[in-house]
């Protein structure tokens, strides 16, 4: 007799036909066929104990493989748990496909006193990313191809699909055909082409910068880098895509005063992957660029924040590796490139210079490919941000944009999922350690080697300084941290509290080797 297949499993059998064989969730009261299905295809389950960690965690996995990621949630409170999550991922343009079930399409609206009722969980959802609430097998699957069609050939993104309980156990055999062939990335007319590289090659001050949406194709960024003697400076998120011991890497400088400086002085920026926002530049006032090239594969995004008379649309490896082979090899304003590194640094200093030598014993223990997650706390953006040297890109998860906090546990774990790194580490501060403290729990339940450095400045310390500049007398913002050691093995893992720089160097040596979570403790007042 022919096993007939219902929509949980046609939806999940989609998926792994476009090469997805691990999935992100919790199982709940109603998506219980979800992980029948997940089971059935011996997809790989992670989970967490929170659906906004387990998406942050879907994060970080998507970014470091360069691969969609999945997420299953139970109705009600398990995907709105997880929309902040989602909203990270906007922000950063990553691609995460959720999928929850919804009330049966009988009750749907009615306000009936249905569990985990909404008064429309799918109007929720589609006021944040693209979704679907869908009506039977063929809906769902047509949606899957096409977000996956979508995310091929412009930006990427979250999106969302809902399944009605009472849908998920329906019949849905022979509704798919074959997975579809995705399209190629668009490339830039010849025209335009031709015009940038016309002004590339009368420019003797050329600066690239590049974001997450030029990630893909780093060699691309380098060889037009490498090519014209111009040095790239990247976003938080574009952080790696030059080698940053490489003399024409400035780094993460794009939130510098000195490095927007530098901008303004180019008689052309390149701009690939990045809308510029102040997310990015940390500053509300026009850039004041003189000549623009700009390059992203979402049309709304070539004017956006700063105009480019020479906008070019399509995929930014693409569009790189044209404006090279158009440009040819120019001569640029060695003195001035040499000069901006040390113009760069003084600042930096002045900004993060407390978090410099911890992040030069992260480099010096662990020298095979890493990953460092992050949170929006000041370890991250004044510490590893300047001071860690990335090698590759994608391998600093920072949830810039949005700026979340309880980021960097749960994003280490998906890094450490994806298994593509040596090591995978987590570098917050006790602010944004605390609001997804419980996925350490996870880390030491799969035994991920995973060091977790925690610095402590007594609270939120950014907004306490925001605060004491306005004359505003800190409120909330002001806590004791716990013994941080004592927690992190009460959560089964590894925990130590360090109050000099040979014991931080121990520290981290052995949680190289140890198995499972090390919580590195260090409270800055001691240093």
């Amino acid at each position: 007799m022919t096993r007939t297949q219902n929509v949980a499993e046609a939806v999940l059998r989609r998926l792994h036909g476009f090469g997805i064989d691990t999935v992100f969730g919790i199982p709940g009261t109603h998506n219980l066929e979800l992980f029948r299905a997940v089971e059935l295809l011996g997809m790989r389950v992670v989970t967490a104990h929170h659906e906004q960690g387990l998406g942050y965690a879907a994060d970080g996995y998507a970014r470091v493989t360069g691969k969609p990621a999945v997420l299953l949630t139970t109705t009600g409170p398990g995907i709105t748990n997880a929309t902040t999550a989602l909203a990270t991922s906007l922000a950063a343009s990553v691609p995460v496909i959720a999928i929850a079930p919804g009330p049966p399409e009988a009750v749907h609206r009615r306000n009936v006193g249905w569990l985990h009722e909404l008064p429309s969980q799918i109007d929720h959802l589609a006021t944040l990313v693209p979704s679907c609430r869908a009506l039977n097998a063929r809906q769902a699957i047509n949606f899957i191809d096409r977000t996956m069609t979508r995310w091929a050939a412009s930006r990427q993104g979250p999106a969302y699909l809902e399944l009605p309980l009472d849908l998920l156990e329906a019949e849905a055999d022979r509704i798919a055909g074959p997975v579809p062939v995705l399209p190629s990335a668009p490339l830039p007319d010849k025209e335009s082409l031709a015009a940038a590289a016309e002004v590339l090659m009368r420019s003797r001050r050329t600066v690239i910068v590049a974001g997450r949406g030029a990630c893909s194709d780093p060699g691309a960024v380098r060889l037009l880098s490498e090519q014209l003697g111009a040095p790239i400076i990247t976003t938080a998120n574009g952080k790696g895509i030059m080698d940053e011991r490489n003399d024409l890497s400035l780094g993460v400088a794009l939130r510098l005063t000195e490095g927007r400086n530098i901008l303004r002085e180019a008689e052309c920026v390149v701009v690939a992957g990045t809308d510029l926002g102040s997310s990015e530049t940390w500053t509300n006032e026009p850039l004041g660029l003189k000549t623009v090239i700009r390059i992203d594969i979402d049309e709304c995004q070539l004017q956006k924040n700063v105009p480019s008379r020479y906008p070019l649309r399509g995929d930014a490896g693409g569009c790189l590796r044209a404006l090279a082979a158009a440009a040819g090899s120019i001569r640029q304003d060695e003195q001035w490139v040499s000069s901006l590194r040390r113009r760069l640094q003084q600042q930096i200093m002045a900004e993060g210079g407390q978090y410099a030598a911890f992040h030069q014993i992260i480099a010096e223990t662990f020298t095979g490919e890493t990953v460092i997650a992050g949170d929006s706390s000041q370890a991250t953006y004044f510490g590893t941000a300047y001071f860690w040297p990335a090698g590759k890109p994608n391998r600093f998860l920072y949830p810039a944009g949005y700026g979340t906090l309880g980021y960097a546990v749960p994003a280490a774990i998906g890094a450490a999922v994806a298994g593509l790194a040596d090591n995978v580490l987590a570098v917050t501060g006790e602010g944004g350690f605390m609001f997804s403290a419980q996925e350490f729990a996870t880390a030491a339940r799969m035994q991920m080697r995973i060091p977790v450095v925690v610095f402590s400045n007594g609270g939120f310390n950014e907004i306490r300084e925001g605060m004491v500049e306005r004359d505003i007398t800190p409120v909330a913002v002001e806590f004791e941290p716990p013994n941080f050691a004592q927690l992190a093995q009460a959560l089964g893992g590894d925990g130590v509290n360090v109050e000099s720089l040979p014991a931080f160097r121990e520290a981290l040596e052995k949680a190289s080797v140890t198995p499972g979570p090390t919580l590195i403790h260090v409270p800055l007042n001691h240093f």
